[in-house]
């Protein structure tokens, strides 16, 4: 591995844990301006205050809002998008290697929708960016979900099971996927891919105690880093969640755990108040 490269793997991930706590900010494209996320300057500053290991953001976002936080938090550059609406199955490239290492992004993020024949193009960017990303020893992350046109079950074990294994195929060095169910399905998952996998959050649960629950299952069976976005930065205090995580990523902590430090971070930012 390049010097580089293990140069922007260690501010990627935890230093106690071998983790990484990701947190996503490239919703806009894909979902619409969803609630929450419309003064995206604000989002960062609630979201930094957490002290995640990095946030996914494209190039935009960067060069306009991101300066304050350079050195605080590593950034994962977004160079594709899809659109529930508009192209649900195929992701488009809209950046390259050239550009993260010019922002001074840690890691490059790719999406791939699999499942379907769209994703024979999709396969063609990823291996291509792979590749590009390998000579300037820079780290891969990919989005990679099994959603394509002739998936039946995305969520199953073996959609995601294969998901995940066509990014270790195509050397990426974090694949973010969809959960299973239960960690003895994500298990599953984890065992079919030789590189690093990290868990999505999107509508996997209705509160955090569920989105604790299913992180601390996913770790139990040997999840590497979570990305997760909306539940955190629409919820009403995303630093105090951020930390809630931490402490099962890093600490080893129980749900009731992460829950009380939970707690205990809304209280002393309201008494900060």
């Amino acid at each position: 591995m390049f010097v580089g490269k293990q140069i922007r793997l260690s501010r990627l991930l935890n230093t106690k844990s071998g983790r990484m706590l990701g947190i996503t900010v490239d919703h806009p494209i894909t979902r619409g301006v969803l609630p929450g996320i419309e003064d995206i300057a604000r989002v960062l500053d609630e979201v930094v205050a957490g002290g995640p290991e990095a946030v996914t953001m494209h190039k935009g976002i960067a060069e306009k809002v991101f300066p304050p936080h350079a050195g605080k938090v590593s950034m994962i550059f977004k160079a594709s998008a899809y659109s529930t609406q508009f192209h649900p199955y195929e992701e488009a490239i809209v950046a390259d290697v050239d550009e993260a290492v010019r922002f001074g992004a840690d890691a490059i993020s790719v999406g791939m929708i699999v499942g379907g024949p769209e994703q024979t193009t999709q396969l063609t960017n990823l291996g291509r960016i792979s590749r590009e990303a390998a000579l300037a020893g820079m780290p891969l992350v990919a989005h990679i979900y099994p959603k394509g046109s002739r998936m039946d079950d995305p969520n199953s074990a073996d959609a995601v099971a294969y998901a995940a294994r066509a990014g270790a195929e195509l050397g990426v060095d974090l694949i973010k996927t969809l959960w299973t169910g239960s960690g003895e399905s994500f298990r599953k998952v984890v065992e079919a891919c030789p590189s690093r996998v990290a868990l999505a959050g999107g509508e996997m649960g209705e509160n955090l105690e569920d989105y604790l629950n299913m992180t601390r299952e996913a770790l139990d069976v040997g999840l590497a880093g979570v990305t997760y976005g909306r539940f955190v930065w629409q919820h009403d205090h995303p630093a105090a969640v951020i930390r809630a995580i931490a402490a099962l990523m890093h600490d080893e902590a129980s749900v009731a755990e992460a829950l009380e430090i939970y707690e205990e971070q809304v209280a002393r930012g309201q008494e900060a108040r």
